[in-house]
């Protein structure tokens, strides 16, 4: 009996070790992301607490759905606790992710369709805090909060999932940094102008010396903050690109995929900065481990916001029948 009543204190002890094991794993045991530096050590952090967001506001719309059927307090309690905690989390995932930005396509928000999407999924949380605020009858609050939970989740994987990957990215280039996947590029004749990403690129000249093609490229930046020229190079005999020259203040760069020397066009494209970010395997099992200590220490959250909702609320009867 003894030890039932220990397992709380011990497993909060333990999801405490875990996450500092976890956030020095970050800092002392992980590589380099190759072409990021200390930069991709953030992404341990940035999509776990994305990852668990999600998780939250699922649990958050799970309990609303059984407030509704059985009207118990508790439930009500459950789903805001759960609700508060995706919104901490959201939280910590956009501000990781803006300060990965900067580092890597040098700004910290352009309202990207990622940026954007989990902007509007924190408005739709904070209307509903607010409508809770705003409702002084608590049967009313609690039952417009939860069905405002449940049509709340239903946007969640439409803005998480969908809309990021319907629109064109231009700060999450997926295609330049996931393994496996394809950036669709640009093909240019000479003196053609063209938009990779949110960069107007123009071809000003490519020239062939034996096997190696170079070209000139004009990159201009958005909202022609500024212009440069760079040379990407390629080998027709081995059909690999060559020179890979970054973009201004950026870590990705411009290489040639593909030339047509009939057409007298090359295939413009982003290269990765690097990639293999989960194939080392510390990186891999740290990884691993930080989205269990982030759902771990989600539902030590959620339990405990719920307990004091619940305790504030029985406070809040006593003392209304005190008065």
């Amino acid at each position: 009996m003894q030890i039932t009543k220990s397992l709380p204190q011990i497993a909060k002890i333990l999801v405490g070790f875990w996450i500092t094991g976890v956030i020095a794993a970050i800092f002392l045991i992980l590589p380099p992301y190759q072409g990021l530096g200390d930069a991709g050590r953030i992404m341990v952090l940035h999509v776990p607490t994305a990852w668990v967001s999600v998780l939250a506001f699922a649990v958050s719309a799970f309990y609303s759905g059984i407030y509704l059927r059985n009207h118990n307090s508790k439930d009500d309690d459950r789903a805001l606790a759960a609700a508060e905690c995706g919104f901490l989390f959201a939280v910590i995932a956009t501000v990781t992710g803006a300060i990965f930005s900067q580092v890597v396509w040098g700004i910290y928000w352009n309202w990207d369709p990622r940026q954007t999407s989990i902007f509007v999924l924190l408005l739709i949380y904070a209307a509903l805090f607010a409508l809770r605020e705003s409702l002084e009858n608590v049967d009313q609050k609690r039952r417009l909060s939860a069905v405002f939970s449940l049509f709340a989740f239903i946007t969640v994987p439409f803005l998480i999932f969908v809309a990021p990957r319907v629109a064109k990215s231009t700060l999450h280039p997926n295609c330049a940094l996931v393994p496996g996947s394809n950036c669709d590029g640009i093909s240019l004749n000479e003196g053609k102008i063209g938009l990779l990403g949110e960069r107007k690129v123009q071809l000003l000249a490519f020239k062939q010396q034996g096997a190696i093609i170079s070209a000139k490229v004009k990159v201009s930046e958005p909202g022609l903050r500024g212009e440069t020229e760079l040379v990407p190079t390629f080998d027709l005999t081995t059909g690999k690109p060559l020179a890979t020259p970054s973009f201004p203040g950026l870590r990705y760069s411009l290489t040639i995929q593909q030339v047509d020397l009939v057409q007298k066009s090359i295939h413009l494209n982003i290269k990765a900065p690097g990639t293999g970010l989960l194939e080392n395997p510390r990186t891999f099992f740290t990884f691993l481990a930080a989205n269990l200590g982030f759902t771990a220490l989600f539902i030590w959250l959620f339990q405990l916001r719920a307990l004091l909702l619940s305790l504030e609320w029985a406070i809040g009867q006593r003392e209304s029948r005190t008065i």
